[in-house]
């Protein structure tokens, strides 16, 4: 019997957990609970014989990231399908499931968030096999955790008649609901935490998507068709920006009459708030959770993380400060599901702290900008073992690289040549050059560039190592 395939959702921003989550690097790539981020959490979730090589659906934005954490994974490999905007989930799950009946339109998908924290994974693991069962019969199955006190951040679903020893008939769905209502629907005891983890056959939530979407399935399927299909990449074509923006749980979940229900009691977490992510934190004596360099002095019930110098705090209770490297929040606990107002009044503004970080992470590596004039800017680079920027050419900038420590190896137009700690090169506009790290330890340099226009975007690509568009 063919195992199963993994479908990891790996788009939103989590903006309520600026401003370590921002739009270009979100909260699934930060390791916000253990050592490793939660999307490799999720990779790692699903790496079993009960499973298949995972299929990841992320946004072109962050497909970089994807790229390099799960490389840095031990072992294992995965497909990423490429979407060239953001439609939300019932476009992503509509391409995933028509690429994947390609193969076999019988086979059975697993869709789940990459941003979820799930502790006890036997658990899960042993009802995604008892739900399989059901959705082999042509069944869509959702996992509902059971609650354990009234939560007014999720949603809920309510659980009917028995439609085998593991599942139940799904009755309805309620909204995220007031405390009172919360507090009801516990009470009441025939509802459960909606997960957003759901599992079917490709076949079945393709008919469902023809039934009720008929257009966005339309629009995914001419995207596949034309799709840029690379070693292990799928990049989705331009067609799919005309899909409707719909969430599956509008588009199907809350119309099909096929759908059921497992109930499954593992340690869950959706980690969207400072809030939730104080309730996991391991605390002190005082209830505080705290992270990196920090100094609390009679502070009590507070999340406090510092990211690039030392957080002092003092004589508060119920707070939340996060500090990185461009920008502070400081919030009370009771308002931390609010942060996401804050970022979004930053992005109508267009700050750049709503978007990036200083630090932004590339497949070989990292970058972060240290100044920025109007025809300047200096950048510390940062290339990993093995790592390799792309072949390729600027436009409008000339650039100067002086290495800091490690070992690299440098292609300017016909000459190749190494360069070592304190050597430096100049590159001028148009000149064809890459930048290889040839060591055994991390290649730092200093970049300064000088020209009329210094954006990412005037980069002409002609070989890339990491499967990236080049432009000729």
């Amino acid at each position: 019997m063919d195992n199963i395939i993994p479908v990891l959702m790996c788009g939103g921003s989590g903006t309520r957990l600026w401003p370590i989550s921002r739009s270009s690097e979100p909260k699934q790539f930060h390791a916000l609970s253990g050592n490793e981020s939660l999307f490799q959490q999720t990779v790692q979730r699903f790496r079993s014989e009960q499973y298949a090589e995972p299929l990841i659906v992320v946004n072109t934005n962050h497909r970089d990231l994807a790229l390099r954490e799960i490389g840095q994974l031990s072992k294992g490999t995965a497909r990423l399908l490429v979407e060239p905007c953001v439609r939300s989930t019932g476009p992503a799950i509509a391409a995933a499931a028509a690429l994947i009946a390609e193969e076999d339109p019988d086979r059975l998908m697993l869709v789940a968030p990459s941003d979820h924290v799930i502790e006890q994974t036997e658990v899960f693991t042993q009802a995604v096999s008892r739900a399989a069962m059901a959705a082999r019969q042509g069944q869509i199955v959702l996992f509902g955790i059971r609650p354990t006190h009234p939560e007014t951040g999720f949603g809920y679903i309510e659980v009917g008649e028995a439609f085998d020893e593991a599942s139940f008939k799904v009755a309805g769905f309620v909204e995220k609901p007031k405390q009172a209502a919360a507090e009801a629907l516990v009470a009441e005891g025939r509802h459960l935490w909606n997960s957003g983890i759901f599992m079917f056959t490709a076949r079945t939530i393709l008919e469902e998507l023809e039934r009720y979407e008929p257009d966005v399935l339309a629009c995914a399927r001419r995207a596949l068709s034309t799709a840029h299909r690379g070693n292990d990449t799928i990049r989705l074509a331009a067609d799919f920006d005309t899909a409707p923006v719909i969430s599956i749980d509008y588009a199907v979940m809350e119309r099909s009459d096929r759908l059921v229900c497992v109930p499954v009691a593992p340690e869950w977490r959706d980690l969207g708030s400072w809030s939730a992510l104080w309730d996991v934190g391991g605390k002190d004596d005082n209830g505080n959770v705290s992270r990196g360099d920090t100094l609390l002095h009679d502070v009590r019930n507070s999340y406090v993380a510092g990211s690039s110098r030392l957080v002092a705090v003092m004589g508060v209770e119920k707070v939340v400060v996060i500090d990185t490297a461009d920008a502070v929040l400081v919030s009370s606990l009771d308002q931390a599901q609010n942060v996401g107002r804050l970022a979004a009044e930053l992005a109508a503004a267009k700050r750049p702290e709503a978007n990036l970080h200083k630090r932004v992470r590339r497949p070989w590596g990292s970058y972060e900008s240290l100044r920025v004039g109007e025809t300047f800017q200096v950048k510390h680079i940062i290339v990993d073992v093995a790592g390799q920027l792309s072949l390729q050419y600027h436009h409008h900038r000339s650039e100067h690289w002086t290495v800091v420590s490690g070992t690299a190896r440098v292609t300017v137009g016909e000459k190749v040549f190494l360069m070592t700690a304190n050597e430096s090169v100049y590159i001028p506009k148009g000149d064809v050059h890459r930048l290889e790290n040839v060591g055994d330890e991390e290649l730092h340099l200093i970049e300064v560039q000088c020209g009329t226009y210094l954006g990412e975007d005037d980069i002409v690509r002609l070989e890339d190592q990491y499967d990236r568009i080049v432009t000729i």
